[in-house]
């Protein structure tokens, strides 16, 4: 008897526990998102950066000859396609739904870049990147200062990272003059 009490006691332990680890959002009747239109704007240009930091430095290993220069493109690939999912998981969870695109300016410099082969793209690839960087660097510095908490969180995180790359891509600028 007391076997059958323990194991209906065990049994109704690991229902509360697994009731207490329910991991369900709250319903959004209205579908509407979740953040405002800074908010919004966000996710579009750090989607978008993101996508063009992923395309352009795949054209790195395949057009550079500098151990540098690819190793570096490497970890931008790591980096940028992590960053681009974490994003996609942040505007499902403020229900956001965009497409995620190259705007024309991108697609210019990656056409641009793709003409380039050896130390000619390394230069203009690696400027590049600083650049990128750069605008990456303050818009996640501004995302941090606004008022959507998930936001303002996620960009926190990812500005230690996003600085670091940034120092990268300029001291590789210096050493490729």
């Amino acid at each position: 008897m007391r076997q059958i009490r323990g194991l209906i006691l065990g049994f109704v332990v690991l229902m509360l526990v697994q009731s207490c680890q329910s991991n369900k959002r709250a319903n959004n009747y209205n579908n509407k998102p979740l953040v405002d239109n800074d908010g919004l704007l966000f996710f579009t240009n750090a989607t978008e950066t993101a996508l063009t930091t992923v395309k352009v430095s795949g054209l790195a290993i395949s057009n550079s000859k500098n151990q540098q220069v690819i190793q570096f493109a490497k970890k931008m690939i790591d980096d940028h396609t992590r960053l681009a999912v974490d994003l996609k998981k942040l505007q499902t969870d403020n229900f956001v739904t965009s497409e995620d695109s190259i705007n024309l300016l991108h697609q210019q410099m990656i056409a641009g870049l793709e003409k380039k082969r050896a130390a000619v793209f390394d230069k203009a690839y690696i400027q590049e990147m600083v650049s990128e960087h750069e605008q990456q660097v303050n818009l996640f510095n501004a995302a941090s200062r606004g008022k959507n908490v998930n936001i303002s969180d996620f960009a926190l995180k990812e500005l230690p990272v996003l600085k670091a790359r940034l120092d990268s891509a300029r001291t590789i600028n210096l050493n490729l003059k």
